[in-house]
């Protein structure tokens, strides 16, 4: 099981969002380390609704960063963004649906924390030389 860590690397220019990225991370990390040590349906469950919850909140704030300081791979963000919904939804069916399995666990660490990750990284950091003072 690979943690993700947050890292200047990761930096958007915006402090509310890179908080926001740091939380999605840890919770992230906490997911798959349940998922991994085989903690109970219920803390797990807790887990993906936090997860999720957030995750939605957080795309609202971005998209809505980027939209402010016109940052042009927009578009792009809201796309992967729909894609990470979907992929979440689908890993939260297959939980709901069959409790966790060594097959969610590996869906869990290479769909979602390699997409957060990478996501981060390739498109969010965009924005940073968008970023004016208000």
């Amino acid at each position: 099981m690979q943690a993700i860590r947050w890292d200047e690397s990761m930096s958007t220019g915006v402090d509310s969002l890179d908080s926001q990225h740091k939380q999605l991370i840890a919770w992230l990390n906490d997911l798959l380390e349940a998922m991994s040590l085989g903690r109970g349906r219920a803390e797990i469950d807790s887990l993906l609704n936090q997860l999720g919850g957030y995750a939605a909140l957080h795309f609202d704030n971005e998209e809505a960063c980027f939209e402010k300081y016109k940052c042009p791979y927009a578009a792009q963000n809201i796309e992967a963004h729909k894609h990470f919904v979907a992929t979440f939804q689908a890993l939260r069916d297959e939980f709901d649906r069959d409790g966790t399995s060594s097959h969610l666990v590996v869906r869990v660490e290479s769909e979602l924390m390699r997409w957060l990750g990478g996501h981060i990284k390739r498109t969010d950091t965009h924005l940073k030389p968008c970023v004016r003072p208000d």
